[in-house]
């Protein structure tokens, strides 16, 4: 089997930049001589999602409205990595404390995964939090509106499967933190191969 290669950027234009988002237009020629243009490219700051995990089994969770979906669902605490933070666990202690009050007794590093690699240079850095406590009040920013709740780690999987979830990042984050924490396992399905 021949492995893709990588793609040659024969220009690149800045279409947007604010403190959010640069959007650029690349012009991209693949290895068998093929012209994509354009081929947009979305550059973020890196972000953080914490798994936060309370003594009693219960995961922290934000009830929030997205406005691109158009809706209010279920998500991990996180959000943009700050040039202050000095790396992912700083980012996720203090995301953490912003939107829900809580701490955590420790906190640690668990992988960094792509929200989109077709489109996105950035990368969502899982932070598992355990030993969760309320340990204040929210504090958020404007136009933040988050509900805090606790949910027994035993209703996951069928809030998953419903789609209370929405996000698929917060979904794979979610995952990867409790395999982490050894409460999930990936199996497989058939130990034949097939």
């Amino acid at each position: 089997m021949r492995r893709p290669g990588a793609w040659r950027v024969a220009a690149s234009r800045l279409i947007h930049a604010d403190r959010w988002i640069r959007l650029r237009a690349n012009t991209c020629i693949t290895p068998e001589g093929a012209v994509l243009d354009p081929y947009y490219v979305l550059e973020y700051a890196d972000w953080a999602h914490v798994v936060a995990v309370t003594n009693d089994d219960r995961l922290v969770v934000n009830h929030q409205y997205r406005h691109g979906a158009g809706c209010v669902h279920l998500e991990l605490p996180g959000g943009v990595m700050d040039a202050a933070d000095a790396g992912p666990v700083e980012a996720g202690l203090r995301e953490l404390r912003e939107e829900t009050g809580f701490a955590a007794r420790e906190f640690r590093s668990i992988v960094s995964l792509s929200p989109n690699s077709a489109t996105h240079t950035n990368r969502i850095h899982i932070v598992l939090a355990e030993g969760a406590y309320a340990d204040g009040a929210q504090s958020l920013e404007a136009g933040e509106e988050i509900a805090v709740e606790l949910l027994p780690l035993a209703d996951l999987p069928a809030l998953i499967g419903g789609g209370a979830f929405l996000q698929s990042g917060h979904v794979a984050s979610l995952m990867v933190g409790l395999q982490a924490m050894g409460r999930m396992r990936f199996v497989p399905l058939y130990q034949d191969g097939a």
